[in-house]
């Protein structure tokens, strides 16, 4: 988050909006989001497809009791943290294509300071494209950065900083892995 933290600093986003969108989502009144008015209010954000995996992704990010639920300030830092991809995506398709290569995923993934190559690139472009093509959309973009960049935190404590390779034995790699999953998706249904 520290990459995220120093670049969504001057980002615009009105905190009135934000609450107007958490408003408009909260249909129970509440106080709390839950995975499926996340869902709604991501759709409002962005009219693009998301997958309910992202949305849970997302949930478990900011869901700091672990509750399955968010509340405003939660919320409000999840909005801007999704801002944040979105700026960072429109920047890698000027050409507003809606999707990207790999070779942009290697630049924000060089940025975010994860050191993999052009060519794990390509095999994350593979993993991660729900749509067969390719390339990445955002929705395919956000939750392959985060996959990537909440491993990378795992794996830089564990790591060995002469010379940055890992050691732990398997519990120790499944727990970086189960982190950087989160919880499974459930009550999600989507239109």
């Amino acid at each position: 988050k520290q990459w995220y933290q120093r670049r969504v600093r001057g980002m615009a986003g009105s905190s009135d909006s934000i609450e107007r969108l958490y408003q408009s989502v909260d249909k129970d009144r509440n106080g709390y989001i839950d995975i499926s008015e996340l869902y709604q209010a991501l759709k409002k954000c962005h009219a693009n497809h998301f997958t309910p995996e992202t949305c849970q992704l997302l949930l478990g990010l900011f869901d700091t009791n672990e509750d399955g639920m968010i509340d405003y300030r939660e919320f409000h830092q999840l909005v801007l943290y999704y801002r944040h991809w979105l700026g960072v995506f429109h920047q890698l398709d000027p050409s507003n294509t809606g999707s990207i290569g790999a070779s942009q995923l290697y630049k924000t993934l060089q940025e975010c300071g994860c050191g993999v190559t052009l060519q794990m690139c390509k095999k994350l472009v593979k993993c991660y494209d729900t749509r067969h093509s390719g390339r990445l959309a955002f929705d395919d973009y956000m939750r392959c950065c985060v996959a990537v960049q909440s491993l990378h935190k795992g794996f830089t404590r564990y790591q060995d900083p002469s010379d940055h390779t890992l050691t732990t034995d398997l519990e120790g790699l499944l727990l970086l892995v189960l982190q950087a999953r989160r919880r499974p998706v459930t009550n999600l249904t989507v239109d």
